[in-house]
């Protein structure tokens, strides 16, 4: 009992020291949005301007984008007229971010249903509710060989967001940076129970109108809009669910297990924001147990 609660104590220390090398020690804010990590990705139109802010004095430095310096801590960064990934350079003394903006190309140049060559399907005519959630994407992202690797995160990177569709590249998607923002953040929690993991395992990332119809879901699945992930938890590198509670056998507990470590983070402030739906996902012959992450706003559960 000693050496496991030893190993254990190890493992969370590591994971932590892990954590905290990924993580800012300022406060940096995109377009609002607090990004605590050395790397992150957002994704934005043609000519979009992003309003990046420090609570403290740093330097941004870019190539290929138009970036003017409101004050010592605080720029605006206007992507490029040209779709395709681009990045700039955020630093306070030694400590240095990169953020990656990814520029999309526009949904106008579809063609029907396919946008060069992919197979893109139609969105809704309408928002679910109104809410504006639902809003038909103003672009995709190109994804090419060279970009399909691209780390979007410390943790997590293009290829596992692709939708499962067949046929070569270029492919499109879309990811909300909230929905990144809590893949980390559910990554930390399950690092520090132990689970020596360096990402998740994915299902179903990024999901096409078109695909997300051939396979029968739901027309307003938050997959289509980039705002879900069907993740498990893969120590051992075999695609499937991890005997988690250590019983000896890879089941429906183990997801439960996954399940009800996120669960138990809802009440927390810290995940205010990420509050979405979660969904349990027993094995059967075509993918592993797996749980559904989203980042809908409001609760929901099955």
């Amino acid at each position: 009992m000693v050496r496991i609660a030893s190993t254990l104590m190890l493992l969370v220390a590591l994971s932590s020291a892990a954590q905290a090398k990924n993580k800012l020690s300022f406060q940096v804010l995109v377009n609002g949005e607090e990004v605590p990590y050395s790397l992150f990705s957002f994704f934005v139109m043609p000519g979009e301007v992003l309003d990046v802010s420090a609570n403290t004095d740093f330097e941004l430095q870019g190539n290929d984008l138009s970036v003017i310096n409101i004050s010592v801590m605080a720029y605006k960064v206007e992507a490029p007229a040209k779709p395709g990934a681009y990045s700039v350079a955020i630093s306070k003394g030694e400590e240095r971010m990169v953020l990656n903006i990814l520029v999309l190309t526009p949904m106008s140049n579809k063609k029907g249903e396919y946008l060069n060559g992919y197979r893109i399907g139609n969105y809704p005519a309408r928002m679910l509710n109104n809410d504006p959630i639902y809003e038909r994407p103003k672009g995709l992202f190109e994804v090419t060989e060279a970009t399909a690797n691209l780390q979007l995160t410390p943790h997590f990177n293009i290829s596992q967001f692709l939708c499962k569709q067949a046929g070569g590249y270029p492919k499109y998607l879309i990811v909300r940076e909230r929905l990144l923002l809590k893949l980390e953040y559910l990554l930390a929690i399950a690092q520090a129970e132990g689970l020596a993991i360096e990402t998740f395992g994915f299902i179903s990332g990024y999901r096409t109108p078109f695909y997300n119809k051939s396979i029968g879901n739901v027309p307003y699945s938050r997959h289509v809009w980039g705002g879900a992930a069907d993740i498990f938890i893969d120590q051992n590198g075999d695609g499937q669910m991890d005997d988690l509670n250590n019983d000896g056998v890879v089941n429906d507990k183990d997801v439960r297990y996954f399940y009800n470590l996120v669960e138990a983070e809802y009440n927390k402030q810290e995940y205010k924001k990420f509050i979405g739906g979660l969904g349990f996902y027993k094995k059967n012959s075509r993918h592993s147990g797996f749980i559904h992450v989203d980042v809908r706003g409001k609760k929901a559960r099955w």
